[in-house]
């Protein structure tokens, strides 16, 4: 009897492009060629179809698979979003209940909601790294995943914990993946990062949008880098416009710029600027889209398909806490596909919706 290693390539490749993502990690361990075959058709399935891409969600606490359909061009049917499944190769998943996620080029930092433990997680391989932390009373912490670029180009991955309390220090550590330990870090800060404020990870360092310690009128919110390589935070980057009281978000455009989602206070319509550039001590950017009717927006996110000149915006909608519904707005080109869609109730509050692209990675750490 043929062993599954000596089956054809051919042969291979095709079984392999039938079995979900959400079941890839057991094929990954029947044997080395079926890893390294599912590791190339993984990327090719997440990065080439044409008109659909896969995204991770978090949403009611739980970190979940989408795929986001933008054009079946035999049928010509209207773009559609599907719900994979919940990610499910974390331990004891069931009662991992997750508050905030942090994405860094296929891993993902993952912080549970009783704010005890961190876990990195690759989501394709399935390899975990749990972090536990300390609990302290007053403000919640953030936490950011990156890494440093040696010079042998072998990446080191490190996570960034802060909070600001008040009237007190604010305090700030570094987590060394290769020493695991923490390591305070000599920071004062003149800028806040607003909680509901997600940060995106970008070529291994992080952005925030932040504002003056201190704002008063007339004083405009800001991009904020730390780069793990110096671990420092850079110099006060502008961003496209001039922002106090609008809805910004963050996101990637591709693997090396950001994007920017912004909505002017009291306004119904939407602005995404992308950079041409950026380092973390500076940054140019350029208009990628304007649309003039939007919809009020609350706390989205989004995510950008930059051949199709696509962009779906997540949010939520509704005027009371325990009716809050879950919405994905889905806009092809500044002047042409607009489209709402329902995709269900929203159960918990205590989680901050979060969207980030699915990137297979075969990193170890």
């Amino acid at each position: 009897m043929a062993k599954m290693s000596d089956l054809p390539r051919e042969l291979v490749e095709e079984i392999l492009s039938r079995v979900p993502v959400t079941s890839m990690r057991a094929v990954r361990f029947t044997c080395k060629k079926w890893n390294t075959l599912s590791k190339n058709l993984g990327k090719t399935a997440a990065t080439t179809m044409e008109g659909k891409f896969l995204a991770i969600r978090l949403v009611n606490n739980r970190v979940c698979l989408i795929s986001v359909n933008l054009h079946e061009s035999h049928n010509n049917s209207d773009p559609f979003i599907n719900y994979q499944g919940k990610l499910i190769s974390l331990n004891n998943s069931d009662d991992v209940v997750i508050s905030r996620i942090c994405n860094c080029e296929g891993l993902l930092l993952c912080t549970t909601s009783d704010y005890t433990r961190l876990v990195v997680w690759n989501t394709y391989t399935g390899q975990t790294r749990w972090i536990c932390i300390e609990r302290n009373s007053g403000p919640l912490w953030y936490h950011a995943l990156g890494y440093e670029k040696s010079e042998s180009c072998r990446r080191i991955h490190k996570i960034l914990r802060f909070a600001h309390f008040p009237g007190k220090r604010s305090v700030h550590e570094i987590y060394d993946f290769n020493s695991n330990s923490w390591r305070v870090l000599d920071v004062t800060p003149d800028w806040y990062i607003a909680y509901y404020y997600y940060g995106v990870s970008l070529k291994g360092n992080m952005y925030w949008q932040a504002t003056y310690k201190n704002s008063g009128e007339g004083v405009h919110d800001f991009l904020l880098c730390f780069d793990f390589t110096k671990e420092k935070f850079g110099p006060h980057l502008p961003l496209p416009f001039e922002s106090s009281y609008d809805v910004v978000t963050l996101s990637t455009f591709g693997e090396e710029q950001l994007a920017v989602l912004v909505q002017p206070f009291r306004s119904y319509g939407m602005e995404i600027w992308v950079t041409n550039n950026i380092e973390p001590n500076a940054v140019s950017w350029s208009k990628f889209l304007a649309i003039v009717d939007m919809g009020v927006l609350i706390e989205p996110s989004f995510l950008i398909h930059k051949e199709k000149q696509a962009v779906v915006v997540f949010d939520e909608h509704g005027h009371s806490v325990n009716h809050r519904r879950d919405i994905a707005y889905i806009v092809v080109g500044e002047n042409g596909y607009f489209r709402p869609m329902d995709l269900g109730v929203i159960s918990d509050r205590e989680s901050l919706s979060c969207v980030c692209s699915y990137v297979p990675s075969s990193v170890l750490f």
